[in-house]
């Protein structure tokens, strides 16, 4: 179900940790990964993720944004990913992954997105899209009524590349 918005979201501050930003608009946390996911980056993450947590009653969504210069994370980083996963998927509704870049990244991406939803069981709360349109469609099919819109996960988005400075 998408909601149509009258209103528009402030955006708050990006917040930005060596190669990864994120930010938190209404109920939805949207990360852009430029450097690899490692377990420094996957703590930031993960707390930025149970700030948001906190401060809403009810279910969150998230999406992040894998640049190509963003390698999946290695083995020993396993129990910082189940960690920020015990955080999150209690209050979440919808879990999206992009990755941004050529089919050859795509497939890795999609690849270790299906090992670990295979070991966590979440396919349905859990997708893979192929574009930030497609992610913002995905977000959009369980938004509430805290949820930004098309327009306002576009300019997150773009907030999240200008913290980053990519082009």
């Amino acid at each position: 179900m998408t909601h149509d918005r009258d209103r528009a979201f402030t955006l708050p501050p990006v917040q930005v940790f060596d190669g990864v930003a994120s930010v938190a608009v209404g109920d939805t946390l949207l990360t852009l990964w430029q450097a690899p996911a490692r377990a420094a980056r996957i703590r930031h993450v993960t707390e930025v993720a149970s700030a948001l947590v906190r401060r809403r009653e009810g279910s969150i969504a998230a999406c992040q944004f894998l640049l190509p210069s963003a390698s999946p994370p290695r083995l020993q980083e396993r129990s910082e990913i189940s960690a920020g996963l015990d955080v999150v998927m209690p209050r979440a509704r919808r879990l999206v992954t992009t990755p941004l870049g050529d089919a050859a990244w795509q497939a890795v991406v999609r690849s270790v997105m299906r090992a670990g939803l295979f070991l966590i069981g979440q396919s349905t709360l859990v997708k893979v899209a192929a574009s930030p349109a497609e992610a913002f469609e995905l977000l959009g099919q369980v938004s509430t009524e805290e949820s930004p819109g098309h327009r306002e996960l576009e300019g997150a988005l773009s907030a999240l590349y200008d913290a980053l400075k990519v082009p």
